[in-house]
């Protein structure tokens, strides 16, 4: 059977992708396969800088310098925002104060707000074009003093459904992880690593854990299907069911 060359490999090829957490983890492994896809044969092509989410004061400021920078004389194709607080998790319920929401609240929900209020300016409103935030399993089916985070989770899918009316025919979706194992992971779980991948095999109907790599094809999908919008797109290896 032939076709087309690059007739799917290639719909990235020559886009501007910008990924809001692409130095680590799942971000890391959408802008490897994002730049396999797009073809790339420089470097000179990818560029990076940092910002501070949960610097709210600066947030809105700060949003639209990475905006323009990766927009530079182009406009913004795909936007990913993988972006979460690497701190600790917001504390049990007994314990929860206001101060301890602060920093997850503007990082996993007031920033990808932000961004999509300027991102009409950088990116063509256009079916093609597509943004992508990222929510996670436990959102629906929390854990034990998952209560703060689970809220975070279900605001950011629930936002999503109100962007997608508000800048389409734009495409807006949710990817929503289960249980991935990263390096930043593996470091915060230490000595208690094995227990939490035995954990989460046993909540999962694949029988193992989800890597970046595996999950980075559910926001590539989302970019290159035209037709989907509005969704929550689950990569959680059974977990609902298990």
């Amino acid at each position: 059977m032939t076709g087309e060359a690059g007739k799917y490999t290639g719909w990235l090829k020559d886009t501007v992708v910008l990924i809001v957490g692409g130095t680590l983890g799942i971000g890391y492994a959408i802008a490897s396969a994002a730049l396999e896809h797009m073809q790339l044969c420089s470097g000179s092509r990818l560029r990076g800088t940092t910002i501070d989410l949960a610097d709210i004061e600066n947030l809105e400021k700060n949003v639209q310098a990475v905006l323009q920078l990766a927009a530079e004389g182009v406009k913004i194709n795909h936007f990913v925002v993988t972006a979460a607080d690497m701190m600790p998790p917001p504390p049990p319920l007994a314990e929860l104060n206001v101060h301890s929401l602060e920093r997850t609240s503007c990082i996993r929900y007031i920033a990808p707000l932000i961004f999509a209020k300027h991102l009409p300016k950088y990116m063509n409103q256009v079916p093609e074009n597509s943004v992508t935030l990222t929510s996670g399993a436990h959102g629906h089916k929390p854990d034990p003093g998952w209560s703060a985070m689970n809220g975070y989770l279900g605001a950011v899918e629930t936002m999503m459904k109100g962007l997608a009316v508000d800048l389409k025919p734009l495409r807006v979706n949710v990817v929503s992880p289960g249980a991935v194992i990263t390096e930043v992971v593996r470091e915060m779980l230490g000595e208690h690593y094995d227990m939490a991948i035995q954990m989460a095999k046993e909540k999962s109907l694949v029988g193992g854990v989800g890597t970046p790599e595996s999950v980075a094809q559910a926001y590539l999908y989302l970019m290159k299907d035209s037709f989907v919008t509005g969704t929550v797109l689950e990569t959680n290896g059974g977990l609902y069911l298990a």
